[in-house]
C-alpha cells in the first residue's frame, strides 16, 4: 500500500486509538502476509508508526481525548487482562506517599509481570492472582484515563501485601476519608 493511502487510513482513527497490533493494522489496510509486513516496515521507516514492543505499534501523531499515552500503551500491552493503576502510582495519586513517580507507572495486572521502557516512560507490570470481581470491587473509574485506579484502601493493602514502599506511607493521610 502506498504511504499516503496508509496514512489516510490511519488518520481515520484520530481521537479513538493510537496503539495497534499487526492484525489490527492488517484490517485497516486490508492486507496480510508480506504485503502487510512491507507496509508496516515502510510506515516505521517513515516515522508514522513507532514500534513499541513485539507486534505493538504506536501512531504518535493522533490524539486520544486526553488519555495519557503511557496508560493507553499499558492497556494495549496487556490487552485481554484486568489492569489497574496500583501500588506506588496509586499511592501517589491518593497522596498516601509524597513521592510522585516521574516518567513511570505501576500497573497491577492479571497478566505477566514485566517492565517496558517506552518513549512515554517506564511501565512496570506487577502480577496479581486475585479474581476480576475483587479487582472491580476495589478499583474506581479514573475519568480522563485509560486504566482504573485502585481505591485508597486497596492501594495501601497492596503495598503492604507486596512489601513495597511501606516506609513511605503517610498513615495520617491513609486515615483521612477525603
Amino acid at each position: 500500500m502506498k504511504l499516503l493511502e496508509a496514512e489516510k487510513r490511519l488518520r481515520a482513527f484520530a481521537g479513538k486509538k493510537r496503539a495497534f497490533r499487526s492484525r489490527e493494522l492488517g484490517r485497516v489496510f486490508d492486507e496480510d502476509g508480506e504485503a502487510l509486513r512491507s507496509t508496516i516496515r515502510r510506515l516505521v521507516d517513515s516515522g508514522l508508526l513507532m514500534r513499541m514492543a513485539r507486534d505493538l505499534y504506536w501512531i504518535d501523531s493522533l490524539s486520544n481525548k486526553g488519555i495519557p499515552a503511557i496508560e493507553e500503551l499499558a492497556a494495549a500491552l496487556r490487552a485481554g487482562e484486568f489492569n489497574y493503576i496500583g501500588l506506588e502510582s496509586a499511592a501517589s495519586l491518593w497522596s498516601v506517599i509524597s513521592q510522585i513517580p516521574v516518567d513511570r507507572i505501576t500497573v497491577v495486572t492479571t497478566g505477566r509481570e514485566g517492565e517496558f521502557k517506552t518513549p512515554f516512560g517506564v511501565i512496570e507490570f506487577t502480577h496479581t492472582a486475585v479474581s476480576p470481581n475483587e479487582i472491580l470491587a476495589n478499583t474506581v473509574d479514573y475519568p480522563g484515563h485509560g486504566l482504573r485506579l485502585a481505591t485508597k484502601e486497596y492501594t495501601v493493602r497492596g503495598l503492604l501485601r507486596a512489601r513495597r514502599s511501606t516506609h513511605l506511607i503517610d498513615w495520617e493521610e491513609v486515615e483521612d476519608d477525603d
